[in-house]
């Protein structure tokens, strides 16, 4: 049989009973209203179980199995790009602080502004997700977003890359193709990126060096917790425990003399160290900018406070010098906070509006 684009596709439904109700691992109950549909590049979610097999000492060979652990787990691998299905992908890893997500009337702000916030008692959502893989739906119930992790290159489109994990694969089921949210507008792009760094938090400058940046944001969900004799796969969601970001810029020269804010190889040989503590001003921002038919939107990821780790620099041939550096984000206690997103999508129709994902 021919491939058939048509129906290959993925589609996320947050789990909650109702927009203003207690939350329902495994079932999502909105309705088709909260079905939203992703322009994924590609996936790799799996039904996964563990084998457990008996070998006894009265037999040559194994004659005893049953499956032990079963579990769904992949990743969605998409472009970043100011719709629904990024909007949701971003809520998986900051959720609202609340048992309850917010009514519909609280999910979108003035302007279509969306600020995605952390707190020590952050509620995480769950997902049930629908993977169209041409002839049959694949469908995995009560899955989280471990972890999220942003790219972005010159000359290149900014991706991201949501790794899940849930329970069992539930069912196969007719393809029923969702509506893409993301039709009318296109992804953001090097070209209207912009990195700024401030150590101190009084001021913040853009740097002009750099050639890629990655950010990884890390739950650590403790799926252990979420079985129980009983059941073979999770009977609650699994909770996240130490949060953890990190992440890597690519300078293109090694040295630079534009001050305190501009990190360069001898940023990193500070005595103890080198700490870039945001305060007023957060320690690094990322912003992305999308101008398309329907608008203009804005995506914007502040890290707080981060250490710079041990710098890598080297020379071959007649290659230009480079430099990488490595972060890890450290909590700030003057904000509380490791880290925020700032979605804005006001010149986008408000196509981010709706019963669909918490925006605190």
């Amino acid at each position: 049989m021919a491939s058939n684009l048509k129906y290959r596709y993925v589609a996320l439904t947050p789990e909650h009973t109702t927009s203003s109700g207690a939350r329902s691992y495994g079932t999502a109950s909105l309705g088709a209203s909260a079905r939203i549909g992703g322009e994924a590049d590609s996936e790799s979610i799996q039904y996964q179980f563990d084998l457990l097999t008996r070998a006894d000492m009265s037999h040559y060979g194994a004659q005893k199995s049953v499956n032990g652990k079963e579990y769904s787990s992949g990743s969605l691998d998409l472009v970043m790009q100011p719709d629904d299905f990024l909007g949701l992908c971003i809520y998986g890893i900051y959720g609202d602080n609340t048992a309850n997500p917010p009514a519909s009337a609280g999910y979108a702000q003035s302007g279509a502004v969306h600020t995605f916030t952390e707190a020590s008692d952050q509620v995480l959502p769950s997902f049930t997700v629908e993977v169209g893989r041409e002839e049959k739906e694949h469908t995995y119930t009560g899955m989280c977003v471990e972890s999220l992790s942003i790219s972005a290159s010159h000359g290149e489109y900014a991706t991201i890359s949501a790794s899940l994990t849930g329970k069992s694969e539930s069912a196969l089921a007719t393809l029923t193709n969702p509506t893409l949210s993301g039709d009318t507008v296109d992804g953001f792009h090097f070209a209207e990126g912009v990195v700024s760094f401030s150590s101190t938090g009084s001021s913040s400058v853009t740097n002009t060096r750099i050639q890629s940046i990655s950010i990884d944001f890390n739950m650590n969900l403790d799926t252990d917790a979420a079985c129980s004799i009983g059941s073979r796969t999770y009977l609650r969601q699994p909770l996240p425990q130490m949060r953890e970001i990190s992440g890597t810029v690519e300078f293109s020269t090694a040295h630079d003399t534009g001050g305190a804010n501009d990190p360069a190889y001898d940023t990193a040989l500070a005595t103890g160290g080198a700490i870039f503590d945001g305060a007023a001003n957060p320690a690094l921002r990322l912003r992305f900018v999308s101008t398309n038919s329907v608008g203009t939107s804005e995506l914007e990821i502040q890290v707080q406070k981060l250490r710079w780790e041990a710098p890598t620099s080297n020379v071959s041939g007649r290659d230009t010098e480079t430099l990488s550096m490595s972060f890890v984000g450290l909590l700030d206690q003057s904000t509380g906070t490791m880290s925020k997103m700032i979605f804005d999508t006001s010149g986008n129709s408000g196509a981010l509006t709706g019963t669909r994902y918490s925006a605190l």
